[in-house]
């Protein structure tokens, strides 16, 4: 329990504190905890003008938390209690995030960094009433009702306690995606904060690949991908992109709202589909509310939606929670986009770019070979700016296009003798490994998740650890 900072305005008594919680006393000293009944003591000795040194305010504000508990249990506290019962629920979280404030003057000792503002050690971790998440996410400005009930709390300590270190790492990543976000919402009228749904969705990581296929940032199943647009091959895969995934994710979006009108409705959909979303509101009597019809939604997608006002709440208030950017991703923030044809070799390209290939994947996920595919079309590959624009400089040069040229007859002759050389297919037996995937395994071997089920006589795309699949593969 050392390292729990608990901001909450329920009486606890200095005494028992470190017994109850099995701390030890210079933690239990850092427990703050504000109750409005207390509020008044405390001014009280704050304003004595005889009172002019800290070393007697201490010992006054203690003697005053000790009388208290029989004060409020007397007759005297009931007669005057009356007026204050129906004191303002937001007045009481702006009292408990005051806390952390208080708790900054009262230990200047404590090093500050540029966003630990309020002074939090490493290891604490801040734990706040109900009124304070209620609060916080009332004055966040947002077209999409974000209520705060019992559903959300759990999300809230999920990524704000158990998950903190991925939750530290997401903010790292928002530095980057975020901005690409933004701008595209913006500029479909769209709300910003539809950002938020790539974080529960990936965790902001675009090679994330689900048990059933979905893939990329945005979470997109292959044929749902091409209806917006986005191209799945063996060497190339769109739901990858960047871009282009955004862009699809948008538009369906913006199509679900045109349907529902709700937003947290809209959200739902995007889960677990329309034709879920629209019987649940036939079983709910028609109503178009997500909390109207959550008890009637998939498991799955009942905790979909609080846990996407978790996510909004906590990369709002992240630093309250002692949570900050983590220091182990590097990323460059500053890129831009080039379009290259296929006489370029992804390796060779990037040493000329003064870049290693795992780098130049890195920032093109879509590349699902680490290969530029063979395409009537140009590709746009992602660059650190100047590396596009070394790339830019390159390009005008014919020394490095004759090379390239070069590269690619070599490559076209290869391919060729590949070509003449397969004559027919083998079938090989793969025994599934722990954490396999179908989809994983069909990139491995270059096949698709449907050859996959077809051979295997799959319904679905649940495999197990152990198991026999039959893959039919080229013979070189």
């Amino acid at each position: 329990m050392q390292g729990v900072l608990i901001c909450n305005h329920q009486l606890i008594s200095i005494l028992n504190i470190h017994t109850d919680l099995n701390i030890g006393h210079k933690t239990a000293v850092r427990l703050f905890c504000f109750d409005y009944r207390l509020i008044w003591p405390i001014f009280v000795i704050l304003f004595m003008k005889k009172i002019r040194s800290f070393a007697l305010l201490l010992p006054l504000a203690t003697l005053t938390c000790l009388m208290a508990p029989a004060f409020f249990n007397s007759g005297v506290y009931a007669q005057l209690r009356t007026p204050f019962i129906a004191a303002d629920e937001e007045m009481m979280a702006i009292v408990d995030s005051n806390t952390l404030k208080i708790r900054g003057k009262l230990y200047p000792q404590i090093p500050a960094g540029d966003l630990n503002i309020y002074g939090f050690e490493e290891n604490d971790i801040p734990v706040y009433a109900d009124s304070v998440y209620a609060y916080r996410l009332s004055i966040l400005e947002s077209e999409i009702p974000l209520e705060y009930n019992q559903y959300v709390r759990p999300y809230i300590d999920l990524y704000t306690i158990r998950r903190r270190k991925l939750s530290s790492k997401i903010l790292s990543w928002s530095k980057y995606y975020f901005p690409v976000f933004e701008e595209m919402l913006d500029r479909e009228g769209m709300p910003m904060e539809l950002k938020y749904l790539a974080v529960i969705e990936s965790a902001l990581n675009p090679q994330a690949t689900s048990p059933v296929g979905a893939a990329g940032m945005w979470q997109f199943m292959a044929p749902t991908g091409r209806i917006y647009g986005l191209k799945t091959t063996g060497n190339y895969d769109e739901r990858r992109d960047l871009i282009k995934s955004t862009d699809a994710a948008i538009k369906y979006l913006r199509n679900s709202y045109r349907i529902y009108g709700d937003w947290l409705l809209v959200i739902a959909s995007y889960n677990c589909g329309p034709g879920n979303v629209n019987k649940a509101i036939r079983r709910a009597g028609g109503v178009k509310n997500f909390w109207a019809v959550q008890q009637y939604l998939p498991r799955e997608t009942r905790g979909y939606v609080p846990a996407f006002i978790a996510a909004t709440y906590m990369m709002n208030y992240a630093s309250e929670h002692n949570i900050y950017p983590s220091e182990e991703v590097q990323m460059t923030l500053h890129t831009d986009t080039v379009h290259i044809d296929n006489r370029y070799s992804l390796n060779q390209l990037a040493i000329s770019l003064g870049m290693s290939p795992e780098e130049l994947k890195a920032f093109n996920p879509s590349l699902r070979r680490g290969m530029i595919p063979f395409t009537t079309e140009k590709i746009t590959l992602t660059l650190p700016y100047n590396k596009s624009m070394t790339y830019t400089a390159l390009n005008n040069t014919d020394s490095f296009k004759t090379k390239q040229d070069v590269n690619l007859i070599a490559l076209n002759k290869k391919v060729s003798i590949e070509k003449q050389n397969t004559g027919s297919s083998q079938t090989i037996i793969y025994k599934v490994k722990k954490g396999d995937l179908l989809a994983n395994i069909a990139d491995k071997f270059d096949v698709t998740v449907k050859e996959l089920k077809r051979w295997n006589k799959l319904r679905s795309s649940k495999i197990a650890t152990g198991q026999k699949l039959k893959i039919r593969i080229n013979k070189a």
